[in-house]
């Protein structure tokens, strides 16, 4: 959850436009960082909104975002458009982590493990499937299909059972 509400940029941000203060003479009015109110100002005028703030990126993300930075000699707030990030916080976390240990540090995922299963579609063209794991996907597509089937007959149920409620004449 961000720190901050969405009214509260607005307003700040509103402020900018309509009233012409500046970054600095909005941080130091509402006791915030200039580079704050900058992203703020920045990303509503790229967009019209502020990015919601997202958990977890791709390593292989987070490294197309720093190489793409450092390619085209971006500062952290224009790599921050140029992504949809929601901080410039964000890029300098991903460069220190990544200067610091490199590839481990920016991928180990923080919070429980997922409980999802791992998919049994090996990742390869169909012609190389061994026959286990072509047994495998087909009894996840069936798997699949089954579920789907059993949605479809229970939302046909409701629409039935709906279909009778307003046919039926109501009691006064």
């Amino acid at each position: 959850m961000s720190k901050y509400t969405e009214e509260f940029k607005l307003k700040i941000v509103k402020e900018h436009i309509k009233e012409g203060y500046g970054a600095y003479s909005l941080a130091k009015k509402y006791d915030l960082h200039k580079s704050t109110v900058q992203e703020w100002i920045k990303q509503y005028e790229a967009f019209g909104f502020f990015i919601p703030p997202i958990q977890h990126y791709t390593t292989e993300f987070k490294l197309k975002v720093l190489n793409y930075q450092q390619e085209n000699k971006l500062s952290d707030i224009q790599t921050m458009i140029e992504f949809r990030l929601p901080h410039t916080a964000t890029v300098k976390n991903w460069r220190k982590a990544y200067l610091e240990g490199g590839f481990g540090k920016i991928s180990a995922p923080k919070g429980r493990p997922s409980k999802m299963p791992k998919s049994v579609i090996p990742d390869k063209p169909k012609e190389e499937w061994t026959k286990d794991e072509e047994l495998a996907a087909l009894k996840a597509e069936n798997l699949y299909l089954k579920k789907l089937w059993a949605l479809i007959q229970q939302e046909e149920e409701q629409k039935k059972v709906k279909k009778s409620e307003n046919s039926s004449p109501s009691k006064n």
